[in-house]
């Protein structure tokens, strides 16, 4: 008797300082301890990296990344809440917050290059129709090839053989005479809107003119590059400027 109560009582004193073993010798975790949601985690750092979507548009990835893994994080669950859950919620608010700005800032920034473009183009296109060749092709240089403005131009291009043959050549192009001969009044209309895009570290603009008001219908198309000068200002530069050329495919080929 006395033996068999000893038993009972170690047992009782082992149940007591082990309280996750069961008489049937198997570990009880623990109830209420919530599981590990990684994913929440991960969403956080995704929304916090999405500041940089503000200033880098390739980057506006990250808060629809950010949101994806919100999205998995916050699924249902069964029992206590998973850790990580609060810091998901706050990773998608980052996401779709700082998503916000860069987006906003990049289209503002696309609207306001796609003006300037416009209204550089334009003002091209009267330079040559006023018969400023040398202004123009001043405007072909990068901003820091340009000679200063209080120069006179005319003395300049016509100094050098070399120069002098590069500004013929410029008069004799089809598109500039076409501009001169239809002038300063002729109603250049967007054939369609202004494409602007990122390429090779710096912006560009496409922009194609039409007058239909003409003998013949020209259209003309314009490609502009966008540099940032030392002083931190926009310049533009025209780098092409060709009547509407459409690119041979295969099946026009055939």
């Amino acid at each position: 008797m006395f033996l068999q109560d000893d038993d009972e009582m170690t047992d009782e004193r082992d149940e007591q300082l082990i309280p996750g073993m069961t008489s049937g010798n198997e570990f009880d975790f623990e109830e209420g301890v919530p599981p590990l949601r990684v994913s929440g985690f991960i969403c956080f750092a995704l929304g916090a990296a999405s500041c940089l979507s503000i200033l880098f548009k390739p980057l506006l990835f990250l808060p629809l990344a950010a949101f994806a893994c919100g999205l998995i994080a916050l699924r249902k669950y069964d029992g206590p809440r998973p850790a990580g859950t609060r810091i998901a919620a706050i990773g998608m608010l980052m996401g779709v917050a700082f998503g916000s700005c860069g987006y906003t800032v990049n289209m503002m920034k696309r609207t306001t290059l796609s003006r300037q473009a416009e209204e550089f183009a334009e003002q091209y296109m009267k330079l040559v129709a006023l018969g400023h060749d040398e202004h123009a092709m001043e405007l072909q240089k990068e901003w820091y090839n340009r000679l200063p403005t209080d120069m006179n131009l005319s003395e300049h291009y016509l100094s050098d053989q070399r120069i002098t043959e590069s500004l013929v050549t410029f008069k004799d192009d089809m598109v500039n005479r076409e501009l001169k001969q239809r002038g300063v009044d002729a109603e250049w209309v967007l054939d369609r809107p202004i494409r602007v895009y990122f390429e090779f570290g710096k912006d560009h603009a496409e922009v194609i003119w039409v007058d239909p008001t003409g003998e013949s219908k020209l259209t003309i198309q314009m490609f502009m590059d966008y540099n940032i000068d030392s002083h931190g200002r926009g310049q533009w530069q025209m780098k092409t400027v060709q009547p509407m050329r459409r690119r041979l495919v295969a099946e026009s080929v055939l």
